[in-house]
Order: C-alpha cells, then structure tokens, then sequence
C-alpha cells in the first residue's frame, strides 16, 4: 500500500469517526441536504460521500488576469509564487518595526507588479492599520485593481466584505456567470486545528464557490500542539480538514476550482509554543501535500521563501532557500508567502522581499533544465582550444557571456561593508522605476462600477482618493 493510499484511509476513518466540527448553520444545512451525517455542529462523512463530491474538482484550472500575459494555469507541475500573506506588521530598514498601512500595501504591490516572476498579486500583502477592520478587505481589494493588472489573490474579510467585492469583480468582469466561466482571483481558506472549519472562512467559501471562484483549502497546524506529533498523523488529520472544505464548495456549484494545500509545520516549544514555518519537517510536509493533491486530482498549495527569523540574517537566507527550493522541487501550484515574509509570519520586510526575489530567480535558473544540443556541445571549438587554449576570446563566449546568470542583490566582487544593502536600495529605486514606466491602465467606467458597489458596502469616497494618490 503507497503511503498516499495509506494517509488517505487515516483520513477517512477521521472523516468517518472524529468527523470536523462546522462553525456556521448554513453550511451544516448544506450538508445536511446532501446526506452528510450532521450531530449538533459536527459533520461525519463517510468516504463514498466524500469521493463522490471531490472527483467533481477540477485537476487543472486557469486564473485569468486583466492582462493576458499574466494568466495563471493551476496545474501539473506548474510553479506560480505569490508574495507574502497576513501579516499584520512591516519591518523598516533600520529594524523598527510597526503597524503596516496602506502606503506599505500599495508600494508592495508596485514591486510585485515590476516583478515578472509573479503571475499573481494582492491578498494580505500586510495587513493596513491605518483604515477600518470593517472595510480593510475592500480597500486592499480596490488598491490590487488600481495598481495591478495580474491575477488576484483576494484578501478574505467579513462576510459583507466578501460579498461586496465578489459583486464588484461581476460589475467588472462582464457578470456573475462571465466571471465563473473565466475565474479572475482565488482566496486562501485556512482550516482550524484540529478538525474545524470556522464561521468566517466558511462565509467566504461559500461565497466563492457561488460566484465559481476557486480557493485554496489549506490547514496551518503544529506538530505536537494543534495536531499530532507526527508528521503522517498531521497530514491525515489536514487532509480531513481540507477534504471536508472542499466537499462544501462542491455542493455549492459542481466544478468548483479548489486548491489542497497542507501548510502545516513544527512547534518550537522552547520557551513557549512558537509557529516554526521554516522548520524542515514543514518543507517535508507541504512537499508530501503535492502528493496527495495528484492523489486526488487537483493541484496544490504551500510556502516557500519562509523565515522563523526576526532580521534579514543568514537565518532569514537559508531558511528562504530551503523553504522556496522545496516547494519549486516538489512542483507545488501555488506558492504562497514567497516574498517578504518574516518572523514566522509576523511580519512584512520589503528589503526581505527583494532578497526573496533573488531567492526564487536563483532556483528557478538552478532548476532549469540544461540545454544539450550541437550548438550547446560546442564540440569545434573545444576541438580547437584543446589543451592550453582560451575560452575566454572564443566565438561562443562573446556571443553569449551575457545569458550566464548575473544576480541582481548581492554582486559579486563588491568592495564595500555596505554592498548587500546598497544592492537591495538600487534593486527597490529600479523596479519602482519600471512600475512607473509601464504602469498598468484601468477603464475608468468599469472602474466606477466597481466604486459603486463598494461605496455601498462602506467604503468613503475619500478611501479610494487616497489609495488612487498613492
């Protein structure tokens, strides 16, 4: 038996035995109305159910961005980074740390925008302190359409929120059925260990699944503290929480794009329980999930470019690498918090962003394959240097020095104390100059539509002057 088969059968006995706790009433009366053995507010499946609705997720799916060029395929062994996600503070240069707000938000979204190695932008980029909890979500929302024209990654807020930005991405893309057919934006759905699903992130997965949007089903436990100790057992018991997600968004609209994700890692229990995203066990983990995303036919979710450091340090370096260079390895969908993440999650470094940067170009160049052809064998010229020869003059290596990989933080050679940092300031002054160059343009009538709706559900007028001033 293949230890997919053998993760899955835990799963289910789970699924069957345990079965996951429902925090909101209208998703158990879903359940309900589909023969899903509902006992107060838990739900007990059985795995005949449970296979019935999964096989109806589709293997691959594409998020369709503005611009073409950035559409986004979620499948097969395609690696799509998306930048860091929910944290709540930004960490300045010089090591203060603070609320984020957004001004943060919005300069994020430029340097991800310069970036071509993301298809995708938004989301919880930092979370802004500077405008209400009850609109933040909007505001993000509306920032991403005004500066970005790549995929969306939705932030997810309150249920009025969600609806209002869903309605507004109808206005925008043609109608509620235009934008099912051709979905625009996916949104991160965490579970709750162990085994829950909560009011909110229900609210917003089924909104989602209504509108035909896809989500990303994806627990965050700790081994030894949300989940069990080992590592097989934490993936089983993340499966079921997943699973049972995904089972709701299916019962909504048939076809549903999901996402399985396994985001789960180690628990640093010195000194108290702290949330190690970095830890190897979780790279091994979210690597694993890949598996079990084939085994059920859709594609998956994890991190990378994750650091458990509080400053840009070596840490910070060889955790990023480890955590990024796994998921790229592993061939996981969709990337999240690979750009910028700090401190376990705790914060949002936009130097540490452009480290990140330099992170996922240097494995996506490593991994690639390496070429092998006449041309490539170059076997004249090796001829004809022979032994005490020069490749330095050929014909080759005049012709084509400039493909050889040349990084863009931390030159080589530098002279100066000051070189790393001084790089990571030109790389930030240069793509905020490119942004600027080629900033994406909006249609200003489809634009107001979305104004529109928004305004309904709370946002000021003043709210989108100075997100558009930014």
């Amino acid at each position: 038996m293949s230890r997919e088969q053998m993760i899955h059968d835990a799963a289910m006995e789970i699924m069957r035995e345990v079965g996951v706790k429902i925090h909101n009433e209208k998703a158990r009366e879903i359940l309900k109305n589909n023969g899903i053995q509902v006992e107060g507010d838990i739900a007990y499946f059985t795995e005949e159910q449970v296979m019935h609705w999964v096989k109806m997720a589709p293997e691959s799916f594409t998020i369709y961005a503005r611009n073409p060029k950035y559409n986004m395929y979620m499948g097969g062994d395609q690696v799509n980074p998306a930048a860091t996600y929910g944290c709540a503070f930004i960490d300045d240069k010089d090591g203060t740390r603070r609320r984020g707000t957004m001004a943060d938000y919005v300069k994020c979204l430029k340097l991800i925008h310069a970036n071509e190695d993301y298809s995708i932008n938004g989301g919880i980029i930092v979370q802004p302190a500077d405008v209400p909890e009850e609109t933040a979500a909007m505001e993000m929302f509306y920032a991403t359409l005004e500066y970005s024209d790549k995929a969306i990654m939705l932030p997810t807020g309150f249920k009025k929120e969600m609806e209002a930005i869903l309605e507004a991405s109808a206005e925008l893309f043609g109608g509620k059925d235009a934008l099912a057919e051709k979905p625009r934006m996916i949104a991160l759905i965490n579970t709750v260990s162990p085994l829950t699903l909560d009011e909110r992130m229900l609210d917003c997965l089924m909104l989602l699944a209504e509108y035909g949007q896809p989500a990303i089903l994806c627990p965050a436990s700790m081994l030894g503290a949300t989940s069990s100790i080992f590592m097989a057992g934490t993936i089983a018991s993340g499966t079921a929480e997943s699973l049972a997600g995904i089972v709701i968004a299916q019962m909504i609209r048939p076809g549903t794009p999901v996402v399985f994700g396994i985001q789960s890692t180690a628990a640093d229990m010195k000194g108290g329980i702290t949330f190690a995203c970095a830890a190897p066990e979780g790279a091994a983990m979210q690597g694993f999930s890949t598996n079990m995303a084939k085994f059920y036919g859709m594609p998956s979710r994890g991190g990378g470019c994750q650091t458990d450091a509080p400053v840009i340090n070596c840490q910070a370096g060889y955790e990023s690498m480890l955590t990024f260079y796994s998921a790229y390895s592993h061939g996981i969908n969709i990337v999240m918090e690979a750009g910028g993440v700090m401190d376990s999650v705790n914060s949002t470094s936009i130097q540490k962003m452009i480290v990140d940067f330099e992170i996922i170009r240097q494995v996506k160049a490593a991994c690639a394959p390496i070429e092998v052809n006449e041309e490539t064998l170059n076997l004249e010229e090796i001829k004809e240097i022979g032994h005490d020869g020069s490749f330095i003059t050929a014909d080759s290596t005049m012709e084509h020095f400039t493909d050889l990989y040349s990084p863009k933080v931390g030159p080589r050679n530098s002279k100066s104390d000051t070189y790393f940092e001084d790089s990571i300031d030109k790389e930030i002054e240069r793509l905020l100059e490119e942004y600027e160059e080629n900033r994406p343009e909006n249609d200003p009538a489809a634009m107001e539509k979305v104004r529109a709706v928004l305004a309904k559900a709370g946002m000021d007028a003043n709210d989108f002057e100075k997100i558009q001033s930014m």
